[in-house]
């Protein structure tokens, strides 16, 4: 299973790097969310080499929805970071994860202009470019660079405003890279103590970065403090030390 995930999500960044800087259609899915065709031409692809090795498993893309029944089912976001990518901005990645019955099993996202290649099978760890990688030791939110992100209504919007002004004053730094799975492995690198994703509908964003950080011996919850599920709208993922005062401080924050 990785070496079919690895080649896939490799070739798939090799497709984003050869059109990179050569966009020929934007479109707006929403008022804050934008598709290009490459989106569609990488999830084409990927889609073709699942189908061809799993005929019989399900796949949930971003840009061609749910394709077949089935238990075991493949989560794909071709482009994570599609706005970073439409802008030459070369924070942008390929993620692919493999679920039974609705449990992530196996994770692979790749950052191409990192050459960087993350990978984690349930209960086996994580890697980077073959080698484990584990969870920041920052033991407190003052000493914490924050990640974060968030969905694209309104009601989104105001939310991730009052989160912001409400632990700006209290942490390091507050970054929004704009590319969720790419800064779910930063927290499983240990590059960043936490990171965070409020408002949201959509698993292929998390799915397998939620794995990749637990493997590396991080926490993952939706805001209520329970473990998250595909079927949540907000998420907090973090090196484990801090969670409890991050979550704390965020839901202070949505009072």
């Amino acid at each position: 299973m990785k070496e079919f995930m690895e080649k896939i999500a490799k070739d798939a960044g090799e497709i984003l790097m050869e059109n990179f800087g050569k966009l020929k259609n934007v479109e707006h899915k929403g008022a804050r969310d934008i598709v290009t065709n490459v989106d569609k031409m990488v999830e084409e692809f990927i889609i073709s080499k699942i189908k061809e090795k799993f005929p019989e498993h399900a796949i949930l893309g971003e840009e061609s929805g749910k394709q077949g029944e089935s238990e075991k089912m493949w989560i794909i976001d071709p482009l994570d970071g599609t706005k970073n990518y439409s802008i030459r901005n070369p924070f942008f990645n390929v993620s692919i994860a493999y679920a039974e019955n609705k449990d992530v099993k196996h994770a692979a996202i790749y950052i191409p202009f990192l050459d960087e290649f993350f990978y984690a099978e349930k209960g086996k760890g994580a890697t980077m470019n073959n080698k484990p990688i584990q969870v920041s030791d920052v033991p407190d939110l003052k000493n914490s660079f924050i990640q974060f992100c968030n969905g694209h209504t309104d009601e989104a919007v105001e939310n991730i405003s009052k989160i912001f002004t409400h632990l700006r004053p209290k942490v390091l730094a507050l970054r929004q890279q704009g590319a969720g799975a790419m800064e779910m492995c930063f927290v499983a690198a240990g590059r960043a103590p936490i990171y965070f994703m409020s408002d949201f509908e959509s698993p292929w964003d998390v799915a397998a970065g939620t794995l990749i950080v637990r493997e590396a011996g991080g926490k993952v919850t939706n805001f209520k403090g329970e473990e998250f599920q595909l079927k949540d709208t907000n998420l907090l993922s973090t090196n484990g030390r801090v969670h409890d005062e991050a979550l704390k401080e965020i839901n202070e924050a949505l009072k």
